[in-house]
């Protein structure tokens, strides 16, 4: 059955997506790497875990970025580019530093090191824009550890 709840969110945020390029984060060995893919339609499926949503989204189903090695290896192997970010010592350093979250401070370490732009507008939208834009206008989705993509109530609100 999980399975099946999970294949539906995956398929239904694909429908809606405004892009399927992105940058995944991940850290191995002390370093927090990008891998940097141009369509991940089809990793999708094997790479999303499916979970349960916050209470304040209605604690229904969603679908979240959580690497292993074996995820990590699947999105390397299809990104047009991969590099390192900055140490996990550095990242939580940042962290314990701003009022950002991790995945807040990824996507910006990220835009900075890749020569893009962030969104002006913050919490924008996936069905919107990206959450960074390269200078030939192709805009990414950036995903950290334990980033949700999407969630049921969302998805459901999206039909109406």
């Amino acid at each position: 059955m999980n399975e099946n709840v999970k294949a539906y969110l995956v398929n239904e945020y694909s429908a809606r997506a405004f892009t399927h390029s992105y940058i995944f984060g991940h850290a191995v060995g002390g370093m927090i790497s990008a891998a940097r893919v141009m369509d991940a339609r089809p990793l999708l499926p094997y790479i999303v875990s499916l979970d349960k949503a916050s209470s304040k989204n209605g604690g229904t189903f969603s679908i979240k970025y959580k690497p292993n090695a074996e995820k990590w290896a699947m999105i390397c192997a299809a990104a047009a580019e991969i590099r390192p970010i900055c140490s996990v010592d550095y990242m939580e350093k940042l962290n314990a530093e701003s009022k950002q979250n991790r995945g807040q401070i990824f996507e910006r370490l990220a835009a900075e090191s890749f020569g893009m732009k962030q969104m002006e507008a913050k919490n924008a939208k996936f069905t919107d824009c990206g959450d960074v834009v390269a200078e030939d206008g192709t805009h990414y989705q950036v995903k950290h550890d334990k980033a949700t993509f999407t969630d049921e109530r969302t998805l459901k609100n999206l039909q109406k």
